[in-house]
């Protein structure tokens, strides 16, 4: 594995974390297949949970030396529910800046 192949994996560890934590047991009760990274993309994509009214908005910033994936999270019927976090391969921080 590269050096790039396993920060990609750190952060897709901590990345499935927060949206186990953030959706309950919506994703084991629907059998959801959790976001993979093969590559750095700075492109922004779009995760729906169903059951949830919402889901997770993410993308790459940084660089293939140092990826931070930005994740925005909400739920659409619960009013604040909104929440930014900043994932390395350290781990995830809310960044309420982000909002």
């Amino acid at each position: 594995m590269t050096v790039l192949t396993d920060r990609l994996q750190a952060i897709e560890h901590h990345f499935h974390e927060l949206i186990r934590a953030r959706t309950g047991k919506l994703v084991h009760q629907q059998s959801l297949e959790l976001p993979r990274f093969a590559t750095f993309s700075t492109g922004e994509a779009y995760f729906p949970v169903p059951g949830m009214h919402g889901g997770f908005s993410y993308r790459f910033e940084g660089n293939e030396a140092n990826p931070v994936l930005i994740v925005k999270s909400w739920n659409r019927v619960i009013e604040g529910s909104e929440q930014a976090h900043e994932i390395t391969i350290d781990g995830s921080r809310v960044r309420e800046d982000l909002l």
